[in-house]
């Protein structure tokens, strides 16, 4: 135990800083225009959610995520981390409650441009019209089955539009990467955790 718990703090906070890097150098602010595109007009999406963006607030709890992006994401980790979907409930929950708030945090801790891109994105599949249009979802999050979400990812990663392809990637590198940087899911995936000095130096 003493190798996974020494360090853990500066190991996690040293994966979710290079995890952020990472989705901002492979483009994935491009999400936002080309969705934009697909929807003539952002406005769409408020007013088809039934909603308006400006006055929705954080879960409780949350820093930046909404009661709608948190209900996605529940949706989305069992269908990602294929694991989480054999655990036992009550491990289960707690590991989806710390990827939650991983995921809060990296999305918090950008900048204001991508935090609207991925809004727009979100946004997107937290309204029930557009969700059945572009994503094959007609139901609630909470009433999705892992294999519909695979399918609907399936379908955005083979489609034709590069939109939907880094709308896919966005949401998959989100929930799996906040989910394996938790030392809790290191033993089950047979991860024995970086080595920090290491670490910091490729990535420095």
């Amino acid at each position: 135990m003493a190798p996974h718990s020494q360090g853990a703090p500066q190991r996690r906070a040293d994966a979710d800083a290079e995890a952020l890097h990472a989705l901002s150098r492979r483009g994935f602010l491009k999400v936002g225009l080309g969705f934009s595109a697909v929807l003539a007009c952002t406005a769409l999406v408020p007013s088809l959610a039934g909603c308006s963006t400006a006055d929705a607030a954080p879960q409780a709890g949350m820093a930046w995520l909404r009661p709608d992006d948190v209900a996605m994401f529940r949706a989305l980790l069992p269908a990602v981390v294929t694991e989480l979907a054999e655990a036992p409930p009550p491990r289960r929950e707690a590991l989806v409650q710390e990827t939650l708030r991983n995921i809060d945090t990296t999305c918090a801790a950008m900048n204001a441009g991508a935090r609207a891109e991925l809004r727009k994105l979100f946004g997107l599949l937290a309204s029930t019209p557009l969700r059945w249009a572009l994503a094959g979802i007609r139901q609630p999050w909470d009433a999705t089955e892992p294999a519909q979400v695979q399918a609907f990812l399936e379908r955005w990663r083979a489609s034709r539009l590069a939109t939907l392809n880094a709308g896919a990637v966005v949401l998959v590198k989100l929930a799996s990467v906040s989910y394996y940087v938790l030392p809790a899911a290191w033993a089950g995936s047979g991860y024995p955790g970086p080595n920090a000095p290491v670490y910091k130096a490729l990535h420095a």
